[in-house]
């Protein structure tokens, strides 16, 4: 029987890597009190110790697996990458620089300290740093050198089970930390995140009645016009009147349904349609009437959309500003989201390029703005095959270029050739919104199983290795580790609040995007009860995950 199992195991190694993605990702979502170890983490072991097994798996795959996970890292950070690199966002450039530097500082003072090799030292950084992509770039260099093959191979196996042991710390620990680490900077986190949100003009929305809706419920009711207050006025005098942000739509005088301007004049016995969140209806009979039912008035179609900022004119500005344009009237937004995590909607909140913001309104009114705004993010199942596969052949070919820098010959390799690949064509497809999409799902599936493809085949191929590198020097991989993940958030810290006087709150969001850590972000919301920690979150997130992945190559290299 077992050897029946074993022939077809020799025969059919895919049957090993998919049973490495199905355990991995079943076990990838048990999580005890809210942690777990994560899908990626989850697939190398159990590839690992299916790897007791003598299978080979085909390198090309491995390499196809890396390059579509790479280049989809790189599409969806492009924008924002290149976007932070401005005046305002070099702060949050510096964070990241400093963090990723003390990381590969303290990767290689703990190698040369522990004597470990090349290989254990680009994978402990690749684990307690928390990014994955640094196997594959460590890998790319290891096919570079002038070694014997079985040396290339010892180093693979060392890159991975360093990988293995240092990782799950790296996240575990790291969020542990993030929630001390407020009190050991002597920092009231709920009370900076409320001066934060006043100073960016929260609060009451009764104290600002031009700026957007902040309700996620936007109520469309009708009034007759009985009350003097209202009859004679004009719309926007109306509109004026109330205590939070309101739109008259329609109007019905008799039995015609009227546009209704900013000009025009509402008359006793008018029906008013009016647009808005509750705050601001609640007194509405009292400014215009008595309330009637809308449905035998008007059948309005409204909309809710989801909208990716891409005008240079809105860009840079902030919320409140916005929503004093005259095309902002009877738009309503909802949510605002950066990086695919929400941030807090308040007066001062500046919009990126890319943030994501849901309007909410009559359909007619909704899609103006958007034309105007950007480009409208409607439900698609496409993606653009040609763009990726084109991505991923420039991207290899950039990753074969050798640039000797003082005597070391640094490459970027496939992975990372791939992953500059994917900014390109990411920022390109922010200027150019028709150009190159990649849908949600489309997304989804090369990052997620690109990435746990690739481990399943690194795992498979370093299992046997694997237990002989943990008995001999598992303990020192982890200790190593733990010192690794901490160090450069430590040092992050020290730099932002001495150096560069940073927000807290900001600073500590960026100490999360900086170590590519969302769970990390999410703790300090919960913590701070105020979104405002995302706010530095989405910049520092997209240096880090290129210049984290870039250091594979440069640990293999200099380490040498």
């Amino acid at each position: 029987m077992n050897r029946e199992i074993m022939a077809v195991i020799q025969e059919s190694p895919e049957v090993l890597v998919f049973l490495s993605l199905a355990l991995g990702y079943l076990i990838g979502k048990v999580k005890i009190r809210g942690f777990g170890i994560g899908t990626t983490a989850s697939v190398l072991l159990v590839a690992m110790v299916l790897g007791q097994f003598t299978i080979d798996v085909p390198p090309i795959l491995k390499s196809i697996a890396f390059a579509l996970f790479a280049f989809c890292i790189g599409y969806q950070v492009g924008p924002q990458f290149f976007g932070a690199l401005r005046k305002e966002g070099l702060n949050y450039l510096a964070i990241s620089i400093v963090v990723v530097l003390a990381g590969l500082a303290t990767a290689v003072a703990l190698g040369k300290a522990f004597h470990f090799d090349r290989g254990t030292t680009a994978g402990l950084f690749a684990g307690a740093m928390t990014q994955s992509a640094v196997i594959g770039t460590a890998d790319g260099a290891i096919d570079q050198l002038a070694i014997p093959a079985g040396d290339k191979k010892a180093l693979y196996n060392s890159v991975a089970v360093s990988y293995a042991i240092t990782y799950l710390f790296g996240v575990v620990g790291v969020i542990l930390f993030f929630k001390i680490l407020p009190g050991l900077m002597r920092i009231d986190l709920k009370g900076e995140a409320r001066r934060l949100e006043a100073a960016m003009g929260g609060g009451s929305e009764l104290k600002s009645p031009e700026l957007f809706s902040w309700s996620r419920q936007v109520e469309l009711r009708a009034y007759e016009v009985t009350s003097a207050q209202a009859a004679g006025k004009t719309v926007s005098e109306i509109e004026a009147c109330f205590p939070a942000r309101v739109a008259v739509y329609h109007l019905k005088r008799r039995d015609e349904i009227l546009a209704a301007s900013r000009d025009t004049v509402v008359e006793h016995r008018d029906i008013v349609v009016l647009g808005g969140k509750h705050v601001g209806l609640v007194c509405a009979t009292e400014i215009i009437g008595r309330e009637i039912d809308v449905s035998i008035v008007i059948d309005m179609v409204g909309e809710s959309m989801d909208v990716c900022v891409l005008n240079p004119a809105v860009v840079n500005r902030a919320l409140g500003e916005v929503g004093r344009d005259p095309e902002a009237h009877g738009v309503f937004l909802s949510r605002m989201t950066r990086q695919g995590h929400e941030i807090p909607i308040l007066p001062e909140t500046v919009i990126n390029k890319c943030d994501v913001l849901r309007l909410v309104g009559s359909r007619a009114q909704v899609e103006r703005a958007a034309q105007r705004l950007g480009y409208a993010e409607r439900p698609t199942a496409v993606t653009d095959l040609v763009m990726v596969g084109a991505g991923c052949v420039l991207g290899t070919l950039l990753g074969l270029i050798v640039i000797p820098v003082a005597g070391i010959p640094l490459t970027l390799g496939t992975g990372g050739g791939v992953l500059v690949a994917g900014l390109v064509f990411g920022w390109l497809r922010s200027i150019h919104p028709t150009f190159g999409q990649i849908s949600d799902g489309g997304q989804w599936l090369l990052n997620d199983l690109g990435l746990s493809l690739f481990v399943a085949c690194v795992g498979l191929a370093s299992g046997k290795a694997a237990l002989q590198a943990i008995e001999t020097t598992g303990m020192a991989i982890f200790l190593a580790g733990v010192v690794l993940a901490l160090v450069p958030i430590c040092a992050g810290a020290l730099f932002g609040r001495y150096v560069l006087k940073m927000n807290p709150v900001l600073l500590l969001g960026a100490l999360t995007g900086a170590r590519v850590i969302p769970q990390a972000m999410s703790v300090l919301k919960e913590d701070a009860e105020s979104a405002t920690p995302a706010l530095g979150f989405a910049a520092p997130f997209a240096f880090a995950n290129v210049f984290l992945t870039v250091m594979g190559s440069v640990i293999i290299n200099v380490m040498g």
